[in-house]
């Protein structure tokens, strides 16, 4: 192994770049804060992702005469088919969920200060290509779910003043949802979306290799600053050990929960209520309450106020200051946000 491990440095010389990947100083506060192992169950959620669609791909048939039966014969027939699908189905809501709690630990650390706006900017691109992952992969199945759900998604796209209907023409692929709908959904799911996602993820560990963990806030976490640990074995274990335990939940969902496909998608149907899959209800809800002249309130205002002030949360706040107990306004309004999203999830339910 030794001389194979050198023959291949020899030629391609990565030796030097992957011992200094495995030797970055971690420092010791991190490695004792569960909160920060959700960065790396975020990616590792991510890789299971990618992992069990390549799987599914080999045996998914994109087009609308045979997407159902595809889908059909992945978690009936086919075996260990349920289990693949079950993970990747379920893997993605873990994913949002990981996602949004790291951004809400970095938001509450006040980790976004200078000068690592680009490292929250990335994530915050990273979140909304997240969620677009799970709008495009729900018409995949083309059952009576995703055709509706997606429908209304492309119906809200429409609203929009102005440029609405380019949009909606634009996913579409047309007036109606069909074939061409179906293709550049399944092409922006397995191709755009994850090589966009693995682009920001590269440039999101690039920041945080190239400025180093954010500063601590506690007195505890302050003590423990000056002592560093090597990335590799101990955060290296500590992300491994938890990516197993995300692993194992979403094995047994997976096995006691199949996951869920409806009946074929008809077009004709008057009587099926669509229903967003769940980190979409609160804005579901939120609909509701803009109908006719209203909508662009909440199909323009609401998004670019949500997408603007994270966007420009950094260059805002400019305050030296990390402690969120010491930071009132941005405490109060991170507050704000998560009840106002389970408050219109519950009402949604």
């Amino acid at each position: 192994m030794s001389k194979i491990g050198k023959w291949i440095d020899e030629r391609t010389g990565l030796s030097g770049p992957i011992q200094s990947f495995l030797r970055y100083p971690i420092p010791a506060y991190v490695h004792k804060n569960v909160l920060y192992m959700l960065g790396g169950l975020s990616l590792i959620s991510f890789l299971l992702q990618a992992l069990t669609g390549i799987l599914l791909t080999f045996y998914f048939d994109p087009s609308t005469e045979g997407a159902y039966n595809s889908v059909d014969y992945i978690t009936y027939t086919l075996p260990l088919g349920w289990l693949i699908r079950g993970i990747h189905h379920y893997g993605a809501s873990a994913m949002v969920i990981l996602v949004a709690f790291h951004m809400l630990r970095t938001y509450f650390t006040a980790a976004y200060k200078k000068p690592r706006e680009i490292n929250w900017l990335t994530g915050v691109i990273l979140l909304f290509v997240t969620v677009a992952f799970g709008f495009t992969g729900y018409l995949l199945p083309w059952d009576q779910k995703g055709y509706w759900a997606t429908r209304v998604g492309t119906e809200i796209a429409s609203s929009v003043p102005i440029i609405g209907e380019t949009i909606g023409q634009i996913m579409r692929g047309g007036a109606q949802l069909g074939q061409t709908t179906l293709t550049r959904f399944f092409a922006t799911h397995v191709m755009v979306l994850p090589a966009l996602l693995a682009a920001l993820i590269g440039v999101h560990i690039f920041q945080l290799r190239h400025h180093g963990v954010a500063p601590a806030v506690t007195e505890a976490g302050k003590r423990d600053s000056k002592r560093f640990l090597p990335f590799f074995p101990y955060w290296v274990i500590n992300d491994t050990v938890a990516g197993l335990g995300l692993l194992a939940i979403l094995v047994v969902l997976a096995s006691t929960q199949r996951a869920p496909l409806e009946f074929p998608a008809d077009p004709t149907s008057s009587d099926f209520i669509p229903r967003p899959e769940w980190y979409f209800l609160f804005y579901y809800q939120i609909l509701k309450y803009f109908p006719g002249p209203l909508e662009p309130v909440a199909t323009v205002l609401i998004p670019l106020f949500i997408f603007g002030s994270m966007i420009l949360l950094p260059f805002l706040d400019r305050s030296p200051e990390r402690r969120p107990w010491k930071k009132p306004v941005t405490l109060i309004a991170g507050i704000f946000y998560i009840v106002v999203i389970v408050v219109f999830t519950v009402l949604a339910l």
